[in-house]
């Protein structure tokens, strides 16, 4: 049965929230590679709802190193974090509905290639020392 990981965030400030969301952004494929849906709400001005869904709870279980890894780079940022997850009790999407969100799989693909090219141009200038 597919399981939900539902996620509460509140930000230190919306700079935090914004920078941390880029982050997330540019890193949702490789800290959470086996999410079959992802969405994010914005619950407040300096809050986040995140429903991850997962094929198993095994699949789910995977994932938390690279939520680790995520949630200690943006630790400074955070006010407060904790998570729930359960067995997925019912989904509904309807199939006519355009479902519009402020950041798309198109700005995740952005973000994930700016900080992969930082990160190689990073590698670069420690290997020219």
């Amino acid at each position: 049965m597919s399981v939900g990981r539902i996620t509460m965030i509140e930000w230190t400030s919306d700079e935090a929230m914004q920078s941390a969301f880029k982050l997330y952004l540019s890193t949702q494929k490789e800290y959470f590679p086996n999410a079959q849906a992802v969405i994010n709400v914005k619950t407040g001005p300096l809050s986040m709802m995140s429903l991850a869904i997962y094929e198993s709870f095994e699949e789910a279980e995977k994932n938390l190193v690279g939520r680790q890894k995520f949630n200690d780079t943006v630790a400074i940022f955070v006010k407060d974090t904790f998570y729930y997850e359960g067995d997925l009790h019912y989904f509904f999407q309807d199939p006519n509905a355009e479902i519009v969100a402020e950041y798309t799989e198109k700005d995740r693909q952005f973000f994930e290639a700016e900080r992969k090219a930082a990160m190689q141009k990073r590698a670069g200038e420690k290997h020219k020392d």
